[in-house]
């Protein structure tokens, strides 16, 4: 083969749909098996207008043919690009939508299979019936437990603008069941936030905050976290635990955050900047930051949570946002206090009061977006 052949991407499409309504937007690496269980969910969809965009990061597993197998032999209309060098999952996230030509794009992780046969029909007939939004959350639930995590509690169109992306941003945080108009959505693509692992929180804030209308429905549309049998996915929490002297950074993708959506806002913060900006500021160092903090003491360790803690200081995760010196108080103020809390509370302590602080975290973004 060509060295020339050998470092373009590889694209293989079968289009059945001229203009599908959606576009299912899938990057993949390296879980070919989970990834057929979740286009097999698709192939039982009774609503026929959409087609399946997957991603290939470049996976090393050697079973692109058997992928490939299986979606020429279903009735899925497809577009598969295999990518010719890892991009990571931002850049993937990014491949897969670039193949999109339908209305709307509906993300989908690799393991996480439609609810139902007819979750595109309903999705479909809510979205229509909602003078056709440009964002739109959907729930999801665990594939073995069947638990429902509710980001969306009602089906309801919540406005658009810089303040209702503040208030909502977190809900990104799970990609499979974010629906974004494909236009607007490819039009806004960037590079600079690869390594975030939040492409899709980046994307659909700039979409809301320029004016996208964001509709919320209690629709579940999304079984969590498929199982293979003698198959297992990465996860942060199964692996081994890191012993070593001191306690250096660790940085996580969650550092990245708050400069993602601070700049997918910044653009349109004409007005209500300070309740934005404090929104967006509360959930990030007093929710989401000690949230984690919890969560690697659990599966790792105290020391590791305070390197993270190290990684997390506002001089770094806001080093390139340009920030009135209010803000900045008000950073360094809740980061010192969530980080006192996280590293100093007794894990039984910080697990009960879990649930009072997400109710608190979802006041705040409901007074920012009010004001």
């Amino acid at each position: 083969m060509p060295a020339d052949a050998a470092s373009r991407d590889r694209i293989v499409e079968r289009r059945l749909v001229a203009r599908p309504y959606f576009s299912i937007c899938i990057p993949q690496h390296n879980r070919t098996s989970f990834l057929i269980e979740v286009c097999r969910s698709l192939e039982r969809q009774r609503f026929r207008s959409f087609e399946v965009c997957i991603s290939d990061d470049a996976s090393t597993d050697g079973r692109d043919g058997e992928l490939l197998q299986y979606l020429e032999s279903s009735g899925l209309s497809f577009v598969y690009r295999r990518l010719a060098t890892n991009r990571r999952y931002d850049g993937n996230l990014r491949a897969a939508m670039e193949l999109a030509g339908g209305e709307f794009c509906f993300l989908l992780g690799n393991d996480d299979a439609l609810a139902a046969p007819d979750t595109l029909e309903r999705l479909h007939a809510i979205m229509t019936g909602h003078a056709t939004p440009d964002v739109v959350f959907t729930n999801f639930a665990d594939f073995t437990t069947e638990r429902v995590t509710q980001r969306a509690p009602r089906t309801a169109l919540l406005g658009a603008g810089p303040a209702v992306a503040a208030r909502c941003y977190r809900k990104f945080s799970f990609v499979s069941g974010v629906v974004l108009r494909r236009e607007p959505a490819q039009a806004a693509a960037v590079t600079r936030w690869d390594g975030s692992e939040m492409y899709q929180m980046y994307i659909g804030c700039r979409l809301i905050a320029a004016g996208g209308a964001l509709l919320e429905t209690d629709l579940v549309t999304v079984q969590k976290d498929v199982q293979i049998p003698g198959e297992a996915v990465d996860s942060y929490a199964t692996r081994a635990r890191v012993r070593e002297r001191g306690i250096p950074q660790r940085r996580i993708p969650l550092a990245s955050v708050a400069g993602l959506v601070i700049d997918a806002l910044a653009p349109h913060l004409e007005q209500g900047r300070l309740r934005a900006m404090a929104s967006v500021l509360i959930q990030y160092f007093g929710f989401l930051y000690p949230f984690w903090l919890l969560e690697y003491r659990r599966v790792q360790s105290w020391h590791f949570a305070a390197g993270v803690a190290r990684a997390m200081r506002p001089g770094q995760t806001l080093a390139g946002c340009a920030l009135p010196a209010i803000e900045r108080v008000l950073a360094s103020t809740i980061y010192a206090a969530a980080t006192l809390i996280g590293l100093g509370a007794p894990l039984g302590l910080l697990t009960a009061i879990h649930r009072p602080a997400r109710l608190v975290a979802r006041k705040v973004g409901e007074w920012a977006a009010a004001c």
